[in-house]
């Protein structure tokens, strides 16, 4: 478990503005966060990553299978061995950004991903139900958001209830990789309250691993401490 953060000092680097515009879309993050595990170019991504902030700079959580590397003056890097000790039956305070998701399949057999809240508002379209008689979308979030990760939950080791969980924060995000001919849409929701476990050997898996899609653009990093 690592925290990398652009160091106050960084602002004096010419390097830094470079940087700072990169942060701004969220494939050169995800290239930014990788020049940490450049050391061999050609091995699959093995961290998670979630995009936070410190002292008014850009900072971020990182989970990996080795430490990142320094190879400029412009982080500060904090890393520790990250075991988790999980036991059945445990409460866990946990945040989580994540890429909630459903798949349907249109008329011609194609399956088609939508994130969740934009599938229930066009459900409800579809059902003709009233423009003034449906939810706000901040209820849509936690309604469509909770069940979703009451669904990720069931196969990660995990229980939620709706009184305990918040779901906040939605936001779409579209930009397109390099050469790339069609843009990428990631719609985000922001995840945070208490869990139970119910698997320890799988949430441990999925907390090394991620939960849900778009996790190489900064979802699917849950985050917990011990409730007291």
């Amino acid at each position: 478990m690592s925290r990398a953060s652009l160091k106050p000092e960084a602002a004096a680097n010419k390097d830094f503005w470079k940087l700072a515009m990169d942060l701004g879309d969220n494939y050169r993050i995800h290239r930014a966060i990788w020049s940490l595990f450049e050391k061999d170019p050609d091995k699959k991504r093995d961290f998670l990553y979630r995009q936070d902030e410190k002292d008014g700079f850009p900072s971020f959580y990182i989970v990996s299978e080795h430490a990142p590397e320094n190879h400029s003056d412009l982080w500060s890097i904090e890393s520790k061995k990250y075991t988790p000790s999980l036991f059945p039956g445990q409460k866990l305070v946990f945040s989580l950004r994540a890429n909630p998701i459903v798949t349907r399949w249109d008329d011609n057999g194609k399956h088609q991903r939508h994130d969740v809240v934009m599938d229930a508002k066009t459900r409800m379209e579809k059902e003709g139900i009233p423009e003034n008689k449906r939810p706000q979308v901040p209820d849509i979030v936690q309604k469509e958001g909770v069940e979703w990760l009451r669904k990720k939950g069931d196969i990660n080791g995990f229980e939620v209830s709706e009184g305990q969980v918040i779901a906040t924060g939605y936001c779409c995000n579209r930009f397109y990789k390099p050469k790339g001919k069609h843009s990428v849409n990631i719609s985000t929701i922001d995840f945070s309250g208490i869990l139970t476990v119910t698997d320890p050997e799988s949430l441990t898996d999925a907390l090394y691993k991620g939960i849900g899609p778009a996790k190489s653009f900064g979802c699917g990093l849950m985050l917990v401490r011990s409730a007291r």
